[in-house]
Protein backbone atom coordinates (compact mmCIF):
# COMPACT_ATOMS: atom_id res chain seq x y z
CA UNK A 1 0.00 0.00 0.00
CA UNK A 2 1.08 3.82 -0.85
CA UNK A 3 0.72 6.17 1.96
CA UNK A 4 0.15 9.92 0.71
CA UNK A 5 0.26 12.73 2.20
CA UNK A 6 -0.04 15.30 -0.62
CA UNK A 7 -2.88 15.41 -3.12
CA UNK A 8 -0.11 16.18 -5.79
CA UNK A 9 1.90 12.87 -5.84
CA UNK A 10 -1.42 10.97 -6.91
CA UNK A 11 -0.09 9.59 -9.74
CA UNK A 12 -1.70 11.46 -12.91
CA UNK A 13 -1.72 7.90 -14.86
CA UNK A 14 -4.26 6.11 -12.25
CA UNK A 15 -7.90 6.40 -12.27
CA UNK A 16 -9.59 5.84 -8.69
CA UNK A 17 -12.54 3.56 -6.59
CA UNK A 18 -12.86 5.89 -3.50
CA UNK A 19 -13.86 5.58 0.15
CA UNK A 20 -13.83 8.82 2.71
CA UNK A 21 -14.05 8.60 6.44
CA UNK A 22 -12.16 8.35 9.23
CA UNK A 23 -12.09 4.42 9.73
CA UNK A 24 -10.92 4.47 13.04
CA UNK A 25 -10.04 0.93 14.41
CA UNK A 26 -10.82 -0.51 10.76
CA UNK A 27 -13.68 -2.34 12.51
CA UNK A 28 -16.23 -4.96 10.89
CA UNK A 29 -18.69 -2.34 9.28
CA UNK A 30 -14.92 -0.44 8.02
CA UNK A 31 -14.19 -4.09 6.37
CA UNK A 32 -17.43 -4.66 4.60
CA UNK A 33 -16.76 -1.14 2.91
CA UNK A 34 -13.03 -2.07 2.13
CA UNK A 35 -13.91 -5.82 0.41
CA UNK A 36 -16.29 -3.89 -1.63
CA UNK A 37 -14.18 -1.37 -2.90
CA UNK A 38 -11.32 -4.06 -3.91
CA UNK A 39 -13.71 -6.21 -5.76
CA UNK A 40 -14.07 -2.83 -7.79
CA UNK A 41 -10.29 -2.52 -8.71
CA UNK A 42 -9.00 -3.10 -12.33
CA UNK A 43 -5.60 -2.48 -14.01
CA UNK A 44 -6.17 1.22 -14.27
CA UNK A 45 -8.37 1.56 -11.29
CA UNK A 46 -6.80 1.71 -7.69
CA UNK A 47 -8.55 1.44 -4.44
CA UNK A 48 -8.01 4.65 -2.31
CA UNK A 49 -9.18 5.30 0.77
CA UNK A 50 -9.46 9.10 2.14
CA UNK A 51 -8.78 9.82 5.33
CA UNK A 52 -8.29 12.38 8.17
CA UNK A 53 -5.92 13.22 10.67
CA UNK A 54 -6.57 14.15 12.80
CA UNK A 55 -10.25 13.25 14.09
CA UNK A 56 -12.62 15.79 12.81
CA UNK A 57 -14.25 16.07 16.33
CA UNK A 58 -10.88 17.44 18.02
CA UNK A 59 -11.07 20.19 15.20
CA UNK A 60 -15.01 21.20 15.38
CA UNK A 61 -16.26 20.07 18.36
CA UNK A 62 -16.45 22.28 21.31
CA UNK A 63 -16.25 19.60 23.82
CA UNK A 64 -13.97 16.82 24.24
CA UNK A 65 -13.01 14.72 21.11
CA UNK A 66 -13.10 10.93 21.52
CA UNK A 67 -10.44 8.96 22.52
CA UNK A 68 -9.89 6.62 19.24
CA UNK A 69 -9.64 3.05 18.60
CA UNK A 70 -6.29 3.47 16.42
CA UNK A 71 -3.66 6.02 16.43
CA UNK A 72 -2.90 7.08 12.66
CA UNK A 73 0.06 4.61 12.04
CA UNK A 74 -2.25 1.82 13.52
CA UNK A 75 -5.43 2.61 11.21
CA UNK A 76 -2.87 2.38 8.19
CA UNK A 77 -1.03 -0.74 9.30
CA UNK A 78 -5.06 -2.10 9.50
CA UNK A 79 -5.97 -0.67 6.02
CA UNK A 80 -2.59 -1.87 4.22
CA UNK A 81 -3.54 -5.37 5.87
CA UNK A 82 -7.19 -5.17 4.33
CA UNK A 83 -5.41 -4.81 0.87
CA UNK A 84 -5.77 -1.25 -0.38
CA UNK A 85 -3.81 0.19 -2.97
CA UNK A 86 -3.42 3.97 -2.04
CA UNK A 87 -4.36 5.58 1.32
CA UNK A 88 -4.63 9.33 1.39
CA UNK A 89 -4.17 11.20 4.53
CA UNK A 90 -4.69 14.75 4.70
CA UNK A 91 -4.99 16.77 7.52
CA UNK A 92 -8.35 17.97 9.02
CA UNK A 93 -8.52 21.45 9.17
CA UNK A 94 -11.58 24.41 10.00
CA UNK A 95 -10.38 25.13 6.03
CA UNK A 96 -11.11 21.96 4.57
CA UNK A 97 -14.06 21.21 7.08
CA UNK A 98 -15.45 25.04 5.28
CA UNK A 99 -15.44 23.33 1.97
CA UNK A 100 -18.41 22.87 0.17
CA UNK A 101 -19.48 18.67 -0.56
CA UNK A 102 -19.04 20.08 -4.70
CA UNK A 103 -16.01 21.95 -4.45
CA UNK A 104 -14.50 18.54 -2.04
CA UNK A 105 -15.67 16.12 -4.81
CA UNK A 106 -14.44 18.53 -8.11
CA UNK A 107 -11.22 19.74 -6.55
CA UNK A 108 -10.07 16.88 -4.69
CA UNK A 109 -11.91 13.78 -5.95
CA UNK A 110 -12.22 14.49 -9.41
CA UNK A 111 -9.06 16.76 -10.01
CA UNK A 112 -6.47 15.04 -7.53
CA UNK A 113 -7.61 11.54 -7.34
CA UNK A 114 -9.04 11.03 -10.64
CA UNK A 115 -12.18 9.35 -9.67
CA UNK A 116 -13.81 7.31 -11.41
CA UNK A 117 -16.06 5.51 -8.72
CA UNK A 118 -16.87 5.91 -5.02
CA UNK A 119 -18.27 3.83 -2.44
CA UNK A 120 -19.64 4.98 0.56
CA UNK A 121 -21.44 3.28 3.40
CA UNK A 122 -25.00 4.36 4.12
CA UNK A 123 -26.35 7.80 6.03
CA UNK A 124 -22.69 9.17 4.94
CA UNK A 125 -22.27 12.99 4.73
CA UNK A 126 -19.31 15.37 4.17
CA UNK A 127 -19.27 18.75 2.94
CA UNK A 128 -19.41 21.78 5.31
CA UNK A 129 -23.08 22.07 4.90
CA UNK A 130 -23.51 18.16 5.11
CA UNK A 131 -25.56 17.91 1.81
CA UNK A 132 -23.02 15.67 0.92
CA UNK A 133 -24.87 12.23 0.51
CA UNK A 134 -25.81 9.56 -1.51
CA UNK A 135 -28.72 11.67 -3.32
CA UNK A 136 -26.06 14.78 -4.06
CA UNK A 137 -23.04 12.38 -5.50
CA UNK A 138 -26.06 10.66 -7.88
CA UNK A 139 -27.01 13.87 -9.15
CA UNK A 140 -23.61 14.85 -9.81
CA UNK A 141 -21.93 12.02 -10.89
CA UNK A 142 -23.06 12.10 -14.50
CA UNK A 143 -21.76 15.85 -14.55
CA UNK A 144 -18.04 14.67 -13.00
CA UNK A 145 -18.17 10.79 -14.86
CA UNK A 146 -18.27 8.59 -12.31
CA UNK A 147 -20.23 5.78 -10.09
CA UNK A 148 -21.73 5.51 -7.30
CA UNK A 149 -22.25 2.79 -5.02
CA UNK A 150 -23.97 2.55 -1.34
CA UNK A 151 -23.18 -0.02 1.25
CA UNK A 152 -26.77 -0.70 2.16
CA UNK A 153 -28.36 -0.21 5.46
CA UNK A 154 -28.96 -4.02 5.91
CA UNK A 155 -25.21 -4.83 5.37
CA UNK A 156 -23.39 -2.49 7.68
CA UNK A 157 -26.71 -3.33 10.29
CA UNK A 158 -25.95 -7.06 10.20
CA UNK A 159 -22.12 -6.48 12.01
CA UNK A 160 -24.06 -4.63 14.48
CA UNK A 161 -21.24 -2.42 15.11
CA UNK A 162 -19.61 0.90 15.56
CA UNK A 163 -16.74 3.00 16.66
CA UNK A 164 -19.01 4.38 19.73
CA UNK A 165 -19.77 0.56 20.97
CA UNK A 166 -16.63 -0.40 20.67
CA UNK A 167 -15.47 2.64 22.78
CA UNK A 168 -18.24 1.93 25.36
CA UNK A 169 -17.25 -2.11 25.47
CA UNK A 170 -13.87 -1.13 26.57
CA UNK A 171 -14.46 1.61 29.22
CA UNK A 172 -17.09 -1.40 30.46
CA UNK A 173 -14.02 -3.86 30.45
CA UNK A 174 -16.45 -5.96 27.87
CA UNK A 175 -13.07 -7.25 25.79
CA UNK A 176 -14.52 -10.00 24.13
CA UNK A 177 -17.27 -7.79 22.67
CA UNK A 178 -15.12 -4.86 21.73
CA UNK A 179 -12.73 -8.07 19.48
CA UNK A 180 -16.02 -9.19 18.22
CA UNK A 181 -16.87 -6.27 16.86
CA UNK A 182 -13.30 -5.12 15.27
CA UNK A 183 -12.51 -8.74 13.96
CA UNK A 184 -9.45 -8.42 16.25
CA UNK A 185 -8.06 -7.82 19.20
CA UNK A 186 -8.29 -4.16 20.87
CA UNK A 187 -4.17 -2.95 21.03
CA UNK A 188 -2.11 -0.52 22.67
CA UNK A 189 1.56 0.47 22.21
CA UNK A 190 4.08 2.35 24.33
CA UNK A 191 7.67 2.41 25.36
CA UNK A 192 8.60 0.26 27.93
CA UNK A 193 10.05 3.29 31.18
CA UNK A 194 11.46 3.02 34.86
CA UNK A 195 8.74 2.33 37.17
CA UNK A 196 9.30 1.95 40.63
CA UNK A 197 9.95 -2.06 40.58
CA UNK A 198 8.24 -3.61 43.21
CA UNK A 199 6.95 -6.23 40.87
CA UNK A 200 10.38 -7.82 40.68
CA UNK A 201 10.68 -7.81 44.56
CA UNK A 202 7.21 -10.12 44.51
CA UNK A 203 8.51 -12.01 41.67
CA UNK A 204 6.17 -10.68 39.08
CA UNK A 205 8.58 -8.23 37.16
CA UNK A 206 6.32 -5.80 34.93
CA UNK A 207 7.30 -3.65 32.21
CA UNK A 208 5.68 -0.12 32.70
CA UNK A 209 4.07 1.11 29.40
CA UNK A 210 4.30 5.06 28.32
CA UNK A 211 1.57 5.33 25.92
CA UNK A 212 2.82 8.70 23.71
CA UNK A 213 -0.28 9.63 21.77
CA UNK A 214 -3.13 11.26 24.41
CA UNK A 215 -5.51 10.82 21.81
CA UNK A 216 -5.42 7.07 21.99
CA UNK A 217 -8.40 4.71 24.16
CA UNK A 218 -7.15 2.99 27.33
CA UNK A 219 -9.73 0.41 28.52
CA UNK A 220 -10.97 0.79 31.78
CA UNK A 221 -8.73 0.07 35.19
CA UNK A 222 -8.38 -3.50 35.88
CA UNK A 223 -6.47 -6.56 35.77
CA UNK A 224 -6.26 -8.19 31.70
CA UNK A 225 -5.18 -11.53 30.40
CA UNK A 226 -3.49 -10.02 27.23
CA UNK A 227 -1.15 -11.37 24.62
CA UNK A 228 2.34 -9.13 24.34
CA UNK A 229 4.52 -8.62 21.48
CA UNK A 230 8.03 -6.60 21.03
CA UNK A 231 11.38 -8.16 20.03
CA UNK A 232 10.22 -11.22 22.36
CA UNK A 233 8.00 -12.15 19.79
CA UNK A 234 4.24 -13.12 21.48
CA UNK A 235 3.87 -14.16 25.03
CA UNK A 236 0.88 -14.71 27.14
CA UNK A 237 0.99 -11.93 29.54
CA UNK A 238 -1.44 -10.32 32.44
CA UNK A 239 -1.97 -6.79 32.33
CA UNK A 240 -2.63 -3.99 35.36
CA UNK A 241 -3.94 -0.90 34.64
CA UNK A 242 -5.00 1.68 37.24
CA UNK A 243 -3.40 3.34 40.71
CA UNK A 244 -1.93 0.28 42.29
CA UNK A 245 -3.91 0.90 45.93
CA UNK A 246 -1.79 -1.70 48.05
CA UNK A 247 0.94 0.41 47.20
CA UNK A 248 1.61 3.86 49.22
CA UNK A 249 2.24 6.85 46.94
CA UNK A 250 1.91 4.62 43.46
CA UNK A 251 0.53 6.67 40.50
CA UNK A 252 -1.87 5.34 37.87
CA UNK A 253 0.23 3.09 35.40
CA UNK A 254 -0.09 0.99 32.58
CA UNK A 255 2.29 -2.25 33.63
CA UNK A 256 2.11 -5.89 31.86
CA UNK A 257 4.18 -8.61 33.17
CA UNK A 258 5.55 -11.58 30.76
CA UNK A 259 5.19 -14.71 31.63
CA UNK A 260 8.22 -16.38 32.15
CA UNK A 261 10.34 -13.87 30.48
CA UNK A 262 13.06 -12.16 32.79
CA UNK A 263 14.51 -9.64 30.27
CA UNK A 264 15.50 -6.01 30.07
CA UNK A 265 13.06 -4.23 27.78
CA UNK A 266 13.38 -0.54 28.92
CA UNK A 267 13.20 1.36 26.00
CA UNK A 268 11.65 -1.47 24.00
CA UNK A 269 8.16 -1.14 22.34
CA UNK A 270 5.42 -3.49 23.60
CA UNK A 271 2.42 -3.98 22.39
CA UNK A 272 -0.48 -5.58 24.66
CA UNK A 273 -3.55 -7.18 23.04
CA UNK A 274 -6.01 -7.54 25.08
CA UNK A 275 -7.98 -10.70 26.01
CA UNK A 276 -10.44 -10.85 28.28
CA UNK A 277 -11.42 -8.72 32.02
CA UNK A 278 -10.43 -10.92 35.02
CA UNK A 279 -10.97 -8.96 38.05
CA UNK A 280 -11.01 -4.79 39.34
CA UNK A 281 -8.11 -3.75 41.43
CA UNK A 282 -8.05 -4.05 44.90
CA UNK A 283 -6.35 -2.78 48.04
CA UNK A 284 -5.00 -5.51 49.96
CA UNK A 285 -3.50 -5.99 53.57
CA UNK A 286 -0.21 -6.07 52.66
CA UNK A 287 2.84 -7.14 49.67
CA UNK A 288 2.25 -10.83 51.23
CA UNK A 289 -1.74 -11.35 50.43
CA UNK A 290 -0.89 -9.03 46.87
CA UNK A 291 1.66 -11.65 45.59
CA UNK A 292 -1.10 -14.46 46.66
CA UNK A 293 -3.05 -12.67 44.68
CA UNK A 294 -0.78 -12.14 41.73
CA UNK A 295 -0.15 -16.26 41.62
CA UNK A 296 -3.76 -16.65 41.56
CA UNK A 297 -4.17 -14.01 38.30
CA UNK A 298 -1.07 -15.22 36.59
CA UNK A 299 -3.39 -19.08 36.69
CA UNK A 300 -6.32 -17.42 35.77
CA UNK A 301 -4.89 -15.40 32.58
CA UNK A 302 -2.80 -18.70 31.55
CA UNK A 303 -6.21 -20.72 31.71
CA UNK A 304 -7.62 -18.24 29.65
CA UNK A 305 -5.24 -17.21 26.57
CA UNK A 306 -5.14 -21.19 26.28
CA UNK A 307 -8.24 -20.57 24.70
CA UNK A 308 -7.36 -18.04 22.43
CA UNK A 309 -5.17 -17.13 19.16
CA UNK A 310 -2.27 -15.35 19.41
CA UNK A 311 -2.46 -12.33 17.36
Amino acid sequence: MKILYNLDDFPSDIQSVVSIGTFDGVHKGHQLILQELKKQTSTHQKSVVFTFWPHPKKILSNGPSPKLLSTLDERLELLEKAGIDYTVVIPFTKELSELSARAFVEEILVKKLHLRKIIIGYDHKFGNDRTGDLAFLQRVSNEFHFEVQEIPAQYIEQTAVSSTKIRKALEEHHCKEATLHLGHYYSIAGEVVKGKQLGRTLGYPTANLHISDPDKLIPSDGIYAVWAEGSFGIRPAMMSIGNNPTIPGASHSIEVHLFNLNEDLYTQQVRVYFVEYMRAELKFSGLEALKEQLHQDELHAKEILTHHLQP
